[in-house]
């Protein structure tokens, strides 16, 4: 039985942050919300620009009386003996159908559109060569190549990322600004056991790709910023790291190491659906008989960041007209946008991914809840949406996130490890939802501290501490991974 004591000393904890304050709790205190047996929890309408802990957007509704009642909020710093007796006395996480039903509505074409829709359900998009049910479960991870230091590049390139502004005047008044000072104090939480590498070096990428291999990945989703002779800005750190420039060598890393390459399109600037198209045939012709280019079903994967419903609503008619140019040919390939899940006008993510003609989308975010695509509640519903037209929807696992030493202004989306637990909660929600692919954030996205890679120990001379691994060893994140990947490939897809 839980400690009487321990349980009236977490509760306390929790009752004395939600009368102090209004504002949203740090994570830890109200990372699940609990309603009683007999009641259901759903979304609660509150005015337009209020902000509150998650437990007030949120109620428990009983059908039986109608009664109305504000969840319970639990997190790990709480106690898990908290959590315990909740759930002795009959608390649980359970929505109500109507919640259950919005999110499928939400997934759902309008009547206008259904009828034209329901031919092409579970068929594979107009004159693409992918098809969806014939996927064998992949994973695929987001690579990043934009770390330089003087030895090397010239100069830092990321490791002294900027400190972000806010949007708001008055919240980013209250944050300092400055660049990280690398080596000593780089942008990352955490310290790689490689020390502040450049993406550059070859002893670099060899080693990063024998890591990938251990992990057991299917491909590196290499974040690419525009060609290698592209003007304009390539990454919000203003590093100009000029990706493209470093693809030979990363092709080689990845063929010697058996693991392929992927194409992760950024929003350099300038890009648009017309630029995407002269990028597909450079790639094509620069790297397309690469044996380190990753191919399934014989066509390369392009993964399209920032193209969403949201971020490219206005330019849908041209993604369509550039993606169906290329069917059929030579420069075809398997395309991916990102999918948020908000909708603009009648305009949602899966009709934008339908009339686009893409193959399908990817949620990216390593946080959960931070959209609805990172929801992993919602993962089971959006794949059956996706595949009920012949489409996919790979979700996004993370092993946490942290981008405070970059946007301190963002605490409300950290989320701690948990000694791993985290992860794990990622991957068995993806593996639920019977995905055609997985894909994991991060290899080595160090300032947001969704990497896998090897971390150690570190101070600096100043006194900051950097987070690790410990008590596990430096590798402990690679070693999970494979550990999850070889189980999702063990399952036996469902039927669609």
């Amino acid at each position: 039985m839980a400690s009487i004591t321990a349980i009236m000393r977490g509760l306390l904890l929790l009752f004395v942050l939600l009368a102090v304050t209004e504002a949203a709790l740090p994570p830890g205190y109200e990372d699940e919300l609990y309603c009683p047996k007999g009641a259901c929890l759903r979304h609660k309408e509150m005015p337009t620009g209020w902000v509150g802990p998650r437990s007030a957007f949120y109620e428990c509704f009983d059908s039986a009386s109608n009664d109305l009642s504000r969840p319970v909020a639990w997190g790990f710093q709480v106690g898990q003996e908290v959590k315990d007796d909740l759930l002795e006395r009959g608390y649980h996480q359970a929505q109500c159908e109507a919640e259950e039903e919005a999110v499928r509505e939400a997934l759902e074409p309008n009547a206008e559109t259904a009828g034209s829709q329901a031919e092409a359900s579970c068929l594979p998009s107009a004159g693409s060569a992918y098809d969806p049910k014939a996927a064998v479960p992949k994973v695929h991870i987001a690579f990043y190549l934009w770390y330089g230091t003087p030895e090397v590049d010239g100069k830092w390139m990321h490791w002294n990322h900027k400190v972000l502004p806010h949007w708001d005047p008055a919240t980013d008044a209250r944050y300092k600004k400055f660049d990280w000072r690398p080596p000593e104090e780089p942008h990352s939480p955490f310290m790689p056991l490689l020390g502040t590498y450049s993406s550059r070096d070859p002893s670099v990428l060899e080693q990063q790709f024998q890591d990938l291999a251990a992990a057991g990945v299917d491909s590196a989703m290499c974040s690419w910023w525009g060609r290698k002779d592209w003007k304009g800005k390539r990454d919000d750190a203003h590093s100009g790291a000029n990706t493209d420039e470093l693809m030979p060598a990363v092709l080689d890393a990845a063929a010697a190491a058996k693991v392929g390459v992927s194409i992760h399109v950024e929003p350099y600037e300038g890009r648009s659906a017309t630029t995407f198209l002269e990028d597909l045939r450079y790639i094509h012709e620069s790297y397309g008989s690469h044996p380190g280019l990753y191919r399934d079903q014989g066509l390369p994967i392009f993964w399209l960041y920032d193209v969403s419903v949201q971020h490219s609503h206005q330019d849908l008619s041209a993604w369509s007209e550039a993606i169906a140019s290329v069917r059929g040919t030579s420069l075809d390939a398997i395309f991916l946008c990102l999918y948020i899940g908000e909708k603009v006008g009648d305009l949602d993510d899966l009709a934008f991914v339908t009339q686009g003609g893409f193959d399908g989308a990817y949620s990216y975010f390593a946080a959960t809840r931070f959209t609805k695509g990172s929801t992993p509640l919602n993962w089971k519903t959006i794949v059956k949406s996706f595949a009920d037209r012949g489409k996919i929807f790979i979700p996004a696992v993370g092993p946490g996130y942290d981008d405070r030493r970059i946007r301190p202004w963002n605490k409300q989306n950290w989320r701690p490890r948990k000694q791993g637990a985290y992860y794990d909660e990622m991957w068995t929600a993806a593996i639920d939802a019977n995905p055609a692919a997985i894909s994991v954030t991060s290899f080595n996205e160090w300032g947001e501290a969704t990497q896998i890679e090897a971390a150690q120990p570190y101070t600096s001379p100043n006194g900051l501490k950097h987070e690790d691994y410990l008590p596990e060893d430096p590798h402990f994140y690679i070693r999970k991974t494979k550990e999850w990947a070889q189980f999702y490939r063990s399952q036996t897809p469902s039927e669609s």
